[in-house]
């Protein structure tokens, strides 16, 4: 049932690069590149078995940061960076010294 959902996006995909392409002001082609980040997470949920956590967390950062300024009453920025941090690796422990006795 993938392939063909897959399909459809790929063709989604397209007209939204292209329709993004012919906007001449920022708003609109906000509005398309919203779009096109959208169904490239709708790829990446789809593509594998089990989608990739990393490139899931990628595309809901660049959809948080982007959508931060359509909805003024969410600090989405904020949510946006929690996303990217968990990202980065977790620092490794320091190896705890010996104790001579």
């Amino acid at each position: 049932m993938n392939e063909p959902i897959l399909q459809l996006v790929h063709q989604a995909h397209a007209l939204t690069e292209s329709a993004a392409l012919q906007q001449t002001s920022a708003g609109p082609r906000r509005q398309f590149l919203l779009a096109d980040l959208s169904l490239h997470l709708v790829q990446a949920a789809l593509r594998q078995p089990q989608p990739a956590p990393q490139e899931l967390k990628r595309y809901l950062y660049s959809i948080l940061t982007l959508c931060d300024g359509f909805l003024d009453d969410l600090d989405l920025k904020a949510m946006a960076e929690v996303v990217l941090a968990s990202q980065q690796p977790a620092p490794e422990a320091a190896p705890r010294p010996t104790v001579q006795p």
